[in-house]
């Protein structure tokens, strides 16, 4: 009993030590374990968020790129010119059609509005209005249609312009076309009517003249052949038109038309020189007749023993005379029918050049000269 106690002793004593000593290595072994894992599972939480991250910024950016490529193609779609200025007074966009009417290119994006559009003040100033309607000005020698278009201030400024030149001048055309239409209806009445009264007042000017009253009879038949030319100018004024155009030599027909002015009064001490070459597509007749109108109407401007130049181009026939220069306001007014700037004129020199020329989708412009004088624009 005495040798069996001390067995049975470490066995009690024995069994708990080791069941701690189990446990403790146990719960050593799990504490390890755990703090293993975290480490672990945290840099594959990290590399698995980096990973989505990178891949859902990816979707993004290609995204972004369609939508700027889209947006870019809309803009580029347009008629007009679009420019838009950021916050920070940049060039952040300029669609092809502002870079064609501009003349720059696209690498200008970025750079300062100002510098970019040091050029085109009338653009500047645009961008200085407030949002609104479209209005209309001039800059580098054509028309502009411009409206600032309402944007959020966070979005900057934009612009929206369009070249309206030849629109302005094809409205001209149109306007003029009705006016002239107007009033050569009256004035075809009123012609025929002078025809008729002039006839016989002729009439009686020759039997006057047959009577022995010669001197009668002559300031009589003066006074109704100038009425006559005055009426078939009327007449000229009143005649519908319906221009054949065909390709020209504008050179000979400049030169034709000097040539008949070379047998008027008009021309008399004076010089007419034509110079240059080029081709339009114009109504052989009716260019013909508006060049010997302005030809005159310079003769009459030039004083005597100087020369009036006509010089030739591609679609553009120039007329410089040595006059003393047209003022806004005589121009305006010899441009209206039967208003003249000569004691002798009819009115209707430079009003049927116009007509003819407008007829066949010609311009007609005037022009101060530097060094004096007049130059006259016929552009076809």
């Amino acid at each position: 009993m005495t040798r069996a106690a001390p067995a049975v002793l470490w066995l009690v004593l024995g069994l708990p030590a080791g069941l701690l000593l189990l446990g403790l290595c146990m719960a050593a072994y799990r504490w390890m374990k755990l703090r293993r894992r975290p480490v672990v599972d945290s840099e594959e939480v990290l590399l698995g968020a980096v990973s989505q991250s990178l891949q859902e910024r990816g979707r993004l950016a290609a995204s972004l790129g369609e939508l700027r490529t889209v947006h870019e193609r809309l803009l580029d779609a347009l008629p007009f010119g679009i420019l838009w200025v950021d916050q920070r007074q940049n060039l952040a966009a300029i669609n092809a059609a502002a870079q064609a009417l501009l003349g720059v290119k696209a690498g200008v994006v970025g750079l300062e509005a100002a510098f970019v559009l040091e050029a085109y003040p009338w653009l500047r100033e645009g961008l200085e209005r407030p949002p609104g309607p479209a209005w209309r000005c001039d800059g580098g020698g054509r028309r502009w249609q411009v409206r600032r278009i309402e944007a959020p201030n966070i979005v900057g400024a934009l612009l929206q312009f369009e070249d309206v030149t030849a629109a302005e001048a094809e409205e001209r055309r149109l306007q003029l076309r009705d006016r002239f239409a107007e009033l050569g209806e009256m004035t075809a009445g009123v012609a025929h009517q002078l025809k008729n009264g002039l006839a016989v007042l002729k009439g009686h000017g020759q039997l006057l003249d047959r009577a022995g009253q010669r001197a009668a009879a002559q300031a009589v038949l003066a006074e109704t052949d100038a009425l006559e030319r005055l009426v078939q100018r009327f007449l000229q004024w009143a005649r519908p038109l319906e221009p054949q155009c065909v390709d020209l030599r504008l050179e000979e027909v400049a030169s034709q038309a000097a040539q008949e002015v070379h047998r008027r009064p008009a021309f008399f001490d004076r010089v007419v020189t034509v110079e240059g070459a080029g081709r339009a597509q114009a109504d052989p007749m009716l260019l013909h007749q508006a060049l010997v109108n302005l030809l005159e109407n310079a003769c009459h401007a030039t004083p005597a023993g100087r020369r009036v130049q006509v010089r030739v181009r591609n679609g553009v026939v120039d007329i410089l005379d040595d006059g003393p220069g047209l003022s806004p306001e005589a121009l305006s007014r010899m441009l209206r029918p039967f208003e003249s700037g000569r004691p002798d004129g009819t009115g209707l020199g430079l009003p049927l050049a116009l007509k003819w020329l407008n007829a066949q989708g010609a311009d007609l412009a005037f022009f101060p000269r530097p060094e004096g004088g007049t130059r006259v624009e016929v552009r076809l």
